[in-house]
């Protein structure tokens, strides 16, 4: 009996590989014959020809058309139907809810928000349910799950919310909430997490296995891929980099310790010492700060300095221990581009082995208002159906 369940769990282990390798080769390679398949993957003619006939019937894969060959039958090619399935994709920030459908290429066929009057746990909670739900009404294609990511301190195996400062929340059980309530596979995340995945996966990056993203807003944190696998660490607080001392006795952090990088390169500080300079404040934007910089404002470009100079700071320490050869700093900063790029790179230079600086490149980049989104559904295309990166068309 025993042998019996063994060679029947083998066999369907077996099966599941071979569908999940074949998807994962039509998805990358758009479109593709059968007997392609056979060479790129090993896999018999036969096995070939059922696995793909089962993809089919699952509606995940379609005949398109036929391919070119110089002699024999003409092959009929097969290609990933890019609606057959959705994914629910949740962004929470500390201003908004934002989510959307979003199709196995990554474009986004719904979308819905709710804008946070209050940053109260209780009522961003509800914001997430309210949208999760339009979307979920709206979806007329099988969904793969729900992914979601937010700012805090989040345990991926579980799907808690260890801990989100801004939202006072501590061990929220989100995924679990989400699973009993809508029945579906959950997956959430750290919103610089997110980015990480999201560059690794269709961004610039694609076929660089080890960067770093950071993500500058009210708050500070970074995303680490390595060996092209997102790095949580132990207590999945991997680049907290935000509450990183880099002005011993500087001004007290919300999480109490003096000098954290959010204290003197944060979006909101960047803005609050650049409104000490103009006549209007309240008018004042990031974008403003940028073009008066870039037209020579001295003031201005001082505090940008300032701010690349303390985000290099903490670079060299990531540098340094990862050796990682791409840093991408992005979020609300993104309009100070190669200013606050050239600071933090001058600063990293004066602090790491130059060897390491040498094969280092570090920009500052807008990733697009889709790139939390598409972060945030990236683990439901690898885990529920074993696709590496999200090849958008």
């Amino acid at each position: 009996m025993t042998d019996h369940l063994l060679a029947k769990a083998t066999r369907q282990h077996t099966k599941d590989h071979n569908s999940r390798l074949l998807l994962r080769t039509i998805y990358e390679y758009g479109e593709i014959s059968r007997a392609e398949l056979a060479r790129l993957t090993r896999l018999t003619r036969a096995t070939v020809s059922e696995v793909a006939g089962e993809l089919i019937e699952r509606g995940l894969v379609e005949e398109v058309g036929h391919g070119q060959v110089a002699v024999g039958r003409t092959p009929i090619l097969l290609s990933v139907a890019d609606d057959a399935r959705l994914a629910v994709a949740v962004s929470v920030t500390t201003d908004e809810v934002h989510g959307a459908l979003v199709n196995l290429r990554g474009a986004l066929r719904q979308t819905a928000e709710r804008k946070l009057t209050s940053r109260d746990g209780d009522t961003v909670l509800d914001a997430i349910f309210a949208v999760a739900t339009t979307l979920i009404a709206a979806a007329d294609r099988p969904l793969l799950g729900i992914g979601i990511n937010t700012p805090g301190l989040i345990d991926t195996a579980t799907g808690t919310v260890l801990r989100a400062v801004s939202f006072g929340w501590e061990d929220l059980p989100l995924a679990a909430q989400l699973q009993q309530r809508f029945q579906l596979p959950v997956h959430v995340a750290n919103d610089s997490h997110s980015l990480a995945l999201a560059e690794y996966m269709f961004g610039a990056a694609q076929g660089t296995p080890n960067l770093v993203v950071i993500k500058v807003g009210r708050g500070i944190g970074a995303g680490i891929v390595l060996d092209g696998r997102l790095f949580s660490g132990e207590g999945y607080g991997a680049g907290e980099i935000g509450h990183l001392v880099v002005e011993p006795g500087g001004a007290r952090c919300k999480c109490g310790n003096q000098g954290c990088l959010e204290t003197v390169a944060s979006s909101a500080v960047i803005l609050a010492r650049a409104r000490e300079l103009v006549p209007n404040p309240e008018a004042l934007t990031l974008e403003a700060v940028a073009r008066a910089a870039e037209a020579g404002d001295e003031g201005m470009r001082a505090i940008i300095a300032d701010a690349g100079r303390y985000l290099g700071i903490a670079l060299a320490s990531l540098v340094s221990v990862l050796n990682v050869r791409r840093v991408v700093i992005t979020g609300r900063v993104a309009p100070l581009g190669a200013l606050l790029r050239d600071a933090a790179r001058a600063e990293l230079a004066r602090r790491v082995l130059p060897a390491l600086l040498r094969g280092t490149e570090v920009e500052v980049l807008a990733m697009g208002p889709d790139a939390p989104l598409l972060g945030a559904m990236a683990p439901l295309l690898t885990d529920e159906l074993g696709l590496a990166r999200l090849q958008r068309r």
